[in-house]
């Protein structure tokens, strides 16, 4: 929230990233992260918080996923699946 509040300040669009340790810590280091399943959770949760709380600061805001190694591509198809639904619905 810090960022959203710095970028109205200055009225700046922003860009957020989510990398897998930090999706994996916003889900809770409690869950299995077998299959890479709390990463992704982590990562749509904060990709819903964002776009829930963005248009209240009025700056435009850009969701920026890391970077990643082939061991953590099921991450990444998780967050391709889910904003693929989040999309159409």
């Amino acid at each position: 929230v810090a960022v959203l509040e710095a970028a109205k300040k200055i009225n700046s669009p922003i860009m957020i990233q989510f990398s897998q340790g930090g999706a994996q810590f916003m889900a809770g280091k409690a869950l299995d992260n077998g299959g890479q399943a709390a990463s992704t959770l982590g990562s749509v949760a904060g990709a819903h918080f964002v776009r829930a709380i963005a248009p209240s600061y009025g700056i435009p805001v850009i969701l920026h996923s890391d970077h990643c190694a082939k061991k953590l591509l099921p991450w990444f198809d998780g967050m391709l699946e889910a904003d693929e639904a989040y999309f159409k619905a």
